[in-house]
């Protein structure tokens, strides 16, 4: 039988073997792949758009790669297309960017509005747009504002 005093209750220190200090090192890596991982799709998920006034100071880098471009849509320059749209959109000044916009545009697209498109400049020092994509700029209240102008999906007037 033991005693007490030939107890030693002293804590002893945790020492790591190899396999559970190897189980640490490969939870943090896989730690930091996985937030490296969400912060570069949180990163690409905000998608920032130029305006006209923009493209106009720095034309030459952005050359022909794929942008959002913000501008007001010019009265008098829309035409539909059996392809989707040709239109002006200018800046807060007297820029403008002619764009070719392919696909169908939104229902509320129509000049004096403003509009985020989506592509590329046809050459790296032309001012011609060509858009794959027109989002049309809003407020919240829109539909409040200007009732009848929008449908719903059932095709009913909100």
């Amino acid at each position: 039988m033991t005693t007490e005093s030939s107890l030693d209750l002293t804590p002893v220190s945790p020492t790591l073997t190899k396999r559970s200090r190897r189980t640490w090192v490969v939870l943090a890596l896989l730690v930091i792949v996985i937030g490296v991982m969400l912060s570069q799709g949180m990163l690409q998920s905000l998608n920032y758009f130029k305006t006209v006034g923009e493209v106009y100071q720095d034309r030459t880098s952005i050359g022909t790669r794929e942008i959002r471009l913000e501008g007001m849509v010019v009265k008098g320059t829309v035409e539909r297309t059996s392809q989707g749209a040709t239109f002006t959109i200018r800046g807060a000044k007297t820029e403008l960017v002619t764009v070719t916009a392919v696909g169908t545009p939104p229902q509320l697209f129509r000049a004096g509005i403003p509009v985020v498109v989506v592509g590329s400049f046809t050459s790296p020092t032309s001012y011609s747009f060509h858009a794959n994509q027109i989002m049309v700029k809003h407020s919240a209240e829109y539909i409040e504002k200007n009732p009848g102008r929008v449908k719903g999906s059932d095709g009913t007037v909100q």
